[in-house]
């Protein structure tokens, strides 16, 4: 039997259904923007991935710095989770950062896009606030890690969030975007609070070319992609973060990377494996994720790791130019 509500119970319910239907009402894609399936990438296994490593590698990647900012513990880790009590109460700096592959047959591609000066203006003030509350400073924009040098034919986004994607303003329209399935579709009311920063960023692109990501056969990952098809970059599917979170594996002339994106963005989520705030239906898929990442790389230990916001011990600010 339902416990019978007090009057005042009762009202506070209605007011909590009511604001949760008008907030439900108020739910939008994260971006308008146009999207279609992305030419590039044949569906794979994680088998065939792990095989490549053994081969030489065909690329070059740079990992460019491009700003900082400063956030809550609670903006990296689920305070809500009873695994992350013995943190203790503090800040984190996180840094911006992009990936520059140069294929000897296919060209240059990036992974994110920096950042642009030409963002903020664009913004609504809620975003602008909440810009100026992270403290970010940059230290480069794209627009000047590109003087001097040819556009990329490419990105290749580990997700659609404007901290990864902010530098598109600075590329021509002509750059094909790739990112993860769902990204664009994904609905929240804060996508209308904060103005649809996506389509602030990706307004004069081509549209939005989105990994066919298959179910891994082999089971280690959502879905694998060889994505020129000869083994020297893979896409992986990780969703949790967003729906279409993606992780790339680039085998490098010296050595293999792989570049994780938000899936874990810190160290704290990946020393200490401690949750991301996430919402309650993204949770299972985000923590799979992070596991699945940590896993294949104490499986690889030659595989050196690169987290979304944060350098891993070890790893020094100076090897990223």
């Amino acid at each position: 039997m339902r416990p019978i509500l007090s009057r005042r119970t009762g009202r506070v319910a209605l007011c909590a259904a009511v604001l949760a239907s008008a907030l439900s009402a108020c739910a939008t894609p994260a971006s308008h923007h146009p999207t279609l399936p992305s030419d590039l990438g044949v569906a794979s296994t994680a088998g065939a991935l792990e095989a490549s490593l053994a081969k030489p590698g065909l690329v070059t990647v740079r990992r460019i710095r491009f700003a900082t900012w400063t956030g809550g513990r609670g903006s990296f880790i689920d305070r809500d989770d009873p695994r992350t009590a013995a943190v203790p109460a503090g800040t984190e700096e996180a840094t911006i950062y992009a990936y520059v592959i140069d294929h000897p047959t296919r060209g240059r591609y990036l992974i994110d896009a920096g950042v642009s000066a030409g963002l903020e203006p664009k913004l609504n003030w809620v975003m602008r606030r909440g810009l100026a509350e992270m403290n970010v400073r940059i230290a480069q924009t794209t627009a000047a890690w590109l003087t001097g040098q040819a556009q990329p034919r490419g990105v290749f986004l580990t997700h659609l969030h404007f901290d990864h994607i902010g530098g598109l303003i600075d590329l021509e329209p002509g750059v094909m975007i790739h990112g993860g399935p769902g990204d664009a579709a994904e609905r929240s009311w804060t996508n209308t609070l904060v103005g649809h920063p996506a389509d602030v960023i990706l307004r004069g692109h081509g549209p939005l070319r989105e990994w066919a990501f298959r179910a891994d056969p082999d089971g280690r990952f959502a879905g694998v992609l060889d994505i020129f098809g000869d083994g020297s970059v893979w896409a992986l599917h990780m969703p949790g973060h967003s729906p279409g979170s993606t992780a790339y594996l680039v085998n490098a002339i010296d050595g293999p990377r792989l570049v994780v994106g938000d899936a874990v963005s810190t160290r704290l989520g990946w020393d200490d494996a401690m949750p991301q705030p996430v919402s309650a239906a993204a949770r299972g898929d985000a923590e799979t994720s992070a596991e699945r990442l940590r896993r294949f790389a104490a499986d690889h230990p030659a595989v050196e790791v690169f987290l979304g916001h944060q350098s891993r011990a070890g790893q020094t600010e100076a090897e990223i130019r």
